[in-house]
């Protein structure tokens, strides 16, 4: 399984970043699920000079504070989600033309 962190745009106040806004992708064979949110972090006090962060460090900081008993919340929900895209036996949507395939 692959995730890939997206950040989408930052706020901040005196240099120090409060709130960023993501996107987490994850894909697994041929099935992608994702989600987009908007975090505001704790108040911990980043001692990185503003114009030295990367988009890999705000995603490790919110992968971080959105840990608890060990389990990341957002990784978690997505593998739930794709976990079920998985177990879904695919079928043609009625609007789509309809064709017959034969299961072997």
């Amino acid at each position: 399984m692959n995730y890939i962190w997206k950040i989408l745009g930052i706020s901040a106040q005196n240099e120090l970043i409060t709130h960023a806004k993501y996107n987490v992708s994850l894909t697994d064979q041929d099935q992608t699920v994702e989600t987009e949110g908007n975090w505001w972090f704790s108040g911990t006090e980043i001692k990185v000079p503003f114009d030295q962060v990367t988009e890999e460090m705000v995603a490790s900081w919110i992968e971080q504070e959105t840990m608890k008993d060990g389990i990341n919340l957002i990784k978690s929900r997505l593998e739930e989600q794709l976990n079920e895209l998985n177990k879904q036996e695919a079928v043609v949507a009625p609007w789509m033309p309809q064709v017959f395939t034969p299961k072997n």
